[in-house]
């Protein structure tokens, strides 16, 4: 038998996920709802930020990355 690429391994996990979640809800042990308003209005991907929170974050990025430290120089002999 070939053996399977790295793609059709996580098919095969994500389908056997997925037939446990059905699983779980045929036994009742898992109940799946509909999000509410405020729940999809709490969770939405797209997040509207305003211009003073994305200049917040830059301002943050900006701060960490000039916290790292540099690398000491080579030796060299």
């Amino acid at each position: 038998m070939p053996t399977k690429t790295q793609r059709e391994r996580e098919a095969e996990q994500r389908k056997a996920k997925l037939d446990r979640i059905q699983e779980q809800v045929e036994e009742g042990s898992l109940v799946i709802r509909q999000m509410t308003d405020a729940e999809r209005q709490r969770f939405t991907k797209t997040g509207k930020s305003t211009d003073a929170e994305r200049a917040k974050r830059r301002e943050r990025r900006k701060r960490s990355r000039a916290a790292a430290r540099p690398l000491p120089p080579a030796r060299r002999g």
